[in-house]
C-alpha cells in the first residue's frame, strides 16, 4: 500500500520548466564559447573565403 505524498501537476509542470531554463541556458553557453572560440582561432590564423582551413594534428 502506497502511503508516501502523491505529486502534484503543478510540481511536475514546474520541474519540466527547470529543465527546459537549464537546457536554454546551456545551449546559450555553448554558442557563447563557440562565437568566442571562432574570434580566438580567426585573430590566430588569417582566413579567406577562399582558404581551406585543415584543423589537426600532423
Amino acid at each position: 500500500m502506497y502511503t508516501g505524498t502523491m505529486h502534484t501537476g503543478t510540481m511536475i509542470s514546474d520541474l519540466m520548466a527547470t529543465v527546459e531554463r537549464v537546457g536554454q541556458r546551456v545551449y546559450q553557453q555553448h554558442a557563447a564559447e563557440q562565437q568566442e572560440l571562432h574570434a580566438i582561432f580567426s585573430m590566430q590564423i588569417p582566413v579567406t573565403d577562399g582558404d581551406q582551413v585543415f584543423m589537426g594534428a600532423a
